[in-house]
């Protein structure tokens, strides 16, 4: 990649990578601060991209954040879908990502069992 050398050229690479990017993508955001590691969420984001592969599934990018506020529900999972709410999921252990992947992603229904109750359940 060139070196930018303005801020015109700044705006024009933004604006080309915004229009490639797909509005169609599914993002899980796992929640990687001091907190969310030392509850697991390493473990949470691999076994995310394991069941994620297992099951075919495209159009799905799993990234990593920092602390998403919610350290006492640590491991976190934010699950944002277009033109939808995010969807906060917390206690996400490496045991619970298959049923995760298998309700949300799979089946299209939310994981009323994980959701942060603060956060979610009084929307459904």
């Amino acid at each position: 990649m060139p070196k930018l050398k303005s801020l015109e050229q700044l705006e024009s690479l933004i604006n080309e990578l915004k229009e490639k990017e797909n509005k169609n993508k599914i993002v899980l955001k796992v929640a990687l601060g001091t907190c969310g590691i030392s509850a697991g969420s390493d473990e949470t984001y691999e076994e995310l991209l394991k069941k994620i592969e297992e099951e075919n599934l495209e159009n799905i990018e799993v990234i990593k954040t920092g602390c998403l506020g919610y350290c006492y529900a640590e491991p976190t999972v934010e699950v944002n879908e277009p033109g939808k709410e995010p969807v906060l999921y917390g206690n996400v252990t490496k045991a619970k990502v298959k049923d995760l992947v298998k309700t949300h992603l799979v089946e299209g229904k939310i994981a009323e069992e994980l959701i942060i109750e603060e956060t979610h359940k009084k929307a459904i």
